[in-house]
């Protein structure tokens, strides 16, 4: 529903802000100011968090090197799973392959590959692929765009080609509009979770006196909240208002009605003796706000619901500048980063301590005027570089591909190989002779791994795109007696990580029992019960670590109803010694910056019974069990009072019934009435009163039988919607981002037909302090506690267990050759430190701006999938700029 807007006699528009002018009006010899600052940007990658669980194929990865090598001038597009930024920097490409290596392995020996982990901050699971992997790379097709179609890409690069595509563009148009042409309408804010009149959740908020229409004049107000956390959840501590010239026309300190749980002071700035001799309450501000504002008052915020849902208040026209600067994958800017970038001015400083909120409400009133005054073109064409990291050519309407298809005739393709030849860029792939046959004139072929990282050493400097093979692992399986054993160890040693004994347990504890005393730590995968010793013990095996960590955390010392103390311990065994320093690594990986694992996690039961209701099927199963106990009293008179009770809860779905047994009633006390009149005889008033009460408990039973049947249909119905709705993202999102911004989300696949509950999600924040808010505070969704950790799973791996499936069981079988297998792993140990340190002087020796990618291939059989690394490498002074990056880390 769009917002109305009346023609009125226009005011004069409100002045632009002098930091604003000068962003307008700095130039240097014609060029935009951003454009020389970003002159010192380098190339960078990025992705969407929720992407990275997904496997890249080598269709994937050869849209990547592609664009990398060729990028736009060769007519190339952006790959369709990633950004490459500032693709035109990139100095070189560098693909590494470890051949015979797999997920597992790295996982296995994760302490070994100190430099692999640490180098590459961006990781995916790879789908092995059934050819040759340097052939595929060198032989897939690149599509060069014919001369018609280059015509068509020069006009793309003009503001109505290419920049029309801009997430800011798709949505506001290229036309400068007046600032109701930014309102947000009430679609959108029911979308974006604000407060609207008359939705579920806005129960009780207080409603401004505002105009159902605005006008293009009417007066801006920007608005800035901060919370801190209370048993309630989050509630007001401090309100700023500012006018449209940016002066304050109210700040207030508020205090909580509840008990506070945390200050949340590195936000908020708010402490406890800030609050101690404050009175002021919400109720009171809500008040005062509704005389300062005017009735035509359009409110100015960034991420405005969560200020508007701390003051309980509703108001029906809003500008949030975190939608108006709008970025790609859903994703928001900061409010720190738009103010520097587009005002030039610094907000939310590190040595101050939290934020100022009339600051932070004057930043936001400022870029919408800015935004407002400037319009969505030219602040996409002044700002495409700094603010969203490329070029207008980079955004392209999405690929229809039967088009493609048919005009694939209009098209030259070549061979990635030949391309890079008629660019100009020397190619060359360095590895031990294979019976592929390469497309390639420079090819240079070593026996060993330390031959192969000399050679690319001295050649470094005469080739742009080289293809690096590493196979002293591979020929190391060969040599090994049983490669079947190799596997089946080290999937046993990945097992053993995700296990906890428990115990003692009940002696008629079942595994069912078992289960659900553990699943609030995690998915567990599979409960065997030991009954071997004296007392029953279980084995609890999960599918992350992070399950088997929370249960030793918080289950061990547990005392169950039946008064056993439960211990819940970790397997003692001689490949588990290393297993804390393993975890703490995990910890520290730059995939699990700012991630936390939540557990515990149910559907909204509440959500579930609403849904009944709606349908039909919401009656309270209580209502047949009380017009069960609603029999004829001694006083039939009474009667008609104890039923009318227990039909209160079946009156507006079952209205028939009701009509029902309410002419009964009324037809009972007709002839109660005149049972008691005068002048029958006794005998007579006891006959009809017989009659009476046949007839009323006739109507009874009918009522208990069909709500009985309404009852059934209604659990039936709630549990099977409880069932099938589960977690969503939304609902996680309202709930974690109390603490700070979550910046993504990540739930568990879903398996089908199983139909089961996804009870653990991972959240990423921005920032560690928020992180350690999270996890120094107690969590409820729903009414319902949830157990929080750092996360220690990487984004692209759903399971611990099943990394790598092995013939067989996985349960460890005494072997007569064990202290064989210890042998080979330790050698297998000595290989994986050789090839990480070899890696390492590999990438020390990348010129900076180079593309690295590590490519560990996997297997076709049961082995596992493979894993991809991904890195920019930079200098040190674009480190510090990359810590601080606008989009979400790759």
């Amino acid at each position: 529903m769009e917002p109305q807007v009346c023609l009125k006699r226009k005011r004069e528009p409100s002045p632009t802000p002098e930091s604003s002018k000068q962003v307008k009006e700095t130039e240097l010899n014609g060029v935009p100011e951003s454009e020389h600052r970003s002159g010192s940007r380098p190339p960078r990658l990025s992705l969407p968090f929720d992407r990275l669980q997904e496997p890249v194929t080598l269709k994937d990865l050869t849209e990547l090197l592609q664009f990398a090598a060729l990028g736009n001038t060769g007519g190339l597009k952006q790959p369709s799973w990633c950004r490459l930024h500032h693709q035109r920097k990139v100095s070189g490409v560098s693909v590494i392959l470890l051949e015979g290596l797999s997920q597992a392995h790295f996982y296995r020996h994760y302490l070994h590959f100190k430099h692999l982990r640490t180098k590459y901050t961006s990781r995916h699971g790879y789908t092995p692929s059934p050819g040759n992997v340097i052939s595929g790379i060198f032989s897939s097709e690149v599509v060069h765009n014919s001369p018609a179609d280059a015509l068509g890409d020069q006009k793309s690069a003009q503001p109505e080609g290419g920049l029309r595509w801009h997430p800011v563009i798709r949505k506001f148009g290229l036309e400068t509009r007046g600032l109701t042409g930014y309102l947000l309408t009430q679609e959108d804010m029911i979308k974006k979770h604000f407060p609207v009149r008359g939705m579920p959740g806005s129960e009780g908020f207080v409603c401004t006196d505002s105009d159902d229409c605005v006008t293009d004049s009417s007066p801006l107000y920007g608005l800035d909240c901060e919370m801190c956390l209370t048993e309630r959840g989050n509630e007001l501590t401090r309100i700023s208002l500012v006018d449209s010239r940016g002066s304050c026309v109210l700040d207030e300190l508020v205090k909580p009605p509840n008990r506070i749980l945390n200050y949340l002071t590195q936000f908020s700035g708010i402490t406890r003796a800030m609050l101690q001799p404050i009175t002021t309450t919400l109720r009171e501000v809500q008040s005062k706000l509704k005389k300062v504002l005017p009735r035509d008052a359009v409110l100015v915020g960034h991420s405005l619901d969560n200020d508007l849902r701390a003051l309980n208040l509703i108001h029906p026209h809003v500008i949030d500048t975190s939608l108006l600067y709008r970025r790609e994958f859903g994703q928001r800017f900061k409010l720190k980063v738009l103010a520097e970038t587009v005002l030039k001015k610094q907000i939310q400083t590190e040595e101050r301590k939290g934020h100022d909120p009339t600051e932070d409400a004057q930043a936001a009133l400022e870029l919408a005027q800015y935004f407002i005054h400037t319009g969505p073109r030219q602040v996409v064409e002044l700002y495409c570089e700094e603010l969203w990291g490329g070029s207008p050519t980079m955004y392209q309407p999405p690929v229809n591909r039967a088009t493609s298809t048919h005009n694939n005739n209009s098209s030259l393709s070549l061979r990635f190989a030949q391309a890079l030849k008629s660019s100009g860029q020397s190619a060359v792939f360095i590895g031990k002779r294979a019976d592929i046959t390469l497309d390639l004139s420079n090819q240079q072929w070593h026996s060993s791994d330390r031959e192969v990282l000399s050679s690319f050493k001295r050649g470094l400097e005469s080739h742009s795109f080289s293809v690096v093979q590493l196979s002293s692992f591979s020929d190391h399986l060969t040599s090994m007696i049983s490669t079947d054993q190799h596997y089946h160890t080290m999937s046993q040693r990945l097992r053993e990580m995700c296990v906890v004994f428990a115990g003692p347990l009940p002696s008629d504890y079942t595994e069912r029992d078992v289960r659900r005393l553990f699943r609030s730590c995690g998915k567990v995968r599979a409960v065997r019960l030991l009954d071997a010793t004296q007392r029953v013990h279980a084995e609890v095996e999960f599918e992350l670590l992070e399950g088997a960590v929370l249960a030793v955390e918080m289950l061990n010392g547990t005392l169950l109803h039946t008064r056993h103390i439960l211990k819940v311990q970790r397997p003692v065994k001689e490949s588990m010694l290393d297993l804390d320093v393993f975890l703490s690594c995990l910890q520290d990986d730059p995939l699990n910056a700012n991630v936390i694992y939540a557990a515990g996690l149910k559907a909204n039961a509440k959500t579930a019974r609403l849904a009944a209701k709606i349908n039909g099927t919401g009656l309270n199963a209580n209502a047949a069990a009380k017009v069960n106990g609603t029999g004829l009293n001694a006083n039939i008179a009474a009667l008609p009072a104890k039923v009318n009770r227990a039909r209160l809860h079946a009156k507006a779905n079952h209205s028939g019934l009701l009509e029902k047994v309410n002419g009964t009633f009324l037809n009972a006390k007709a002839k109660l009435a005149e049972a008691n009149g005068p002048g029958l005889h006794a005998k007579a008033k006891f006959a009809k009163l017989v009659e009476l009460s046949a007839e009323v408990n006739g109507t009874l039973l009918k009522a208990k039988t069909m709500l009985a049947e309404i009852a059934a249909e209604a659990n039936v119905g709630a549990r099977l919607h409880a069932k099938t709705a589960g977690l969503c993202e939304e609902d996680l999102c309202k709930a974690f981002g109390q603490y700070g911004t979550v910046q993504g989300v990540i739930l568990p696949a879903k398996h089908s037909g199983k139909q089961k509950r996804r009870r653990h999600a991972f959240l990423k924040y921005d920032s560690p302090d928020t992180v350690d808010a999270v996890l120094s505070s107690p969590v409820e969704l729903w009414d319902r506690k949830v157990s929080t950790r750092r996360a220690l799973t990487p984004p692209h791996l759903r399971s611990w267990v099943t990394m790598m499936t092995t013939t067989g069981s996985d349960r460890e079988t005494p072997d007569e050759s064990s202290q064989q297998t210890g042998r080979e792993e330790q050698e297998v140990a000595c290989v994986m430190r050789k090839l990480d340190r070899r890696v390492g002087k590999l990438f020390r020796s990348l010129p900076d701006n180079t593309l690295s990618i590590v490519l560990l291939p996997g297997h076709n059989s049961s082995h596992g999938d493979g894993l991809c690394f991904l890195e920019v490498k930079q200098g040190s002074a674009a480190l510090s700029d990359h810590a601080h990056n606008l989009m979400l880390p790759a």
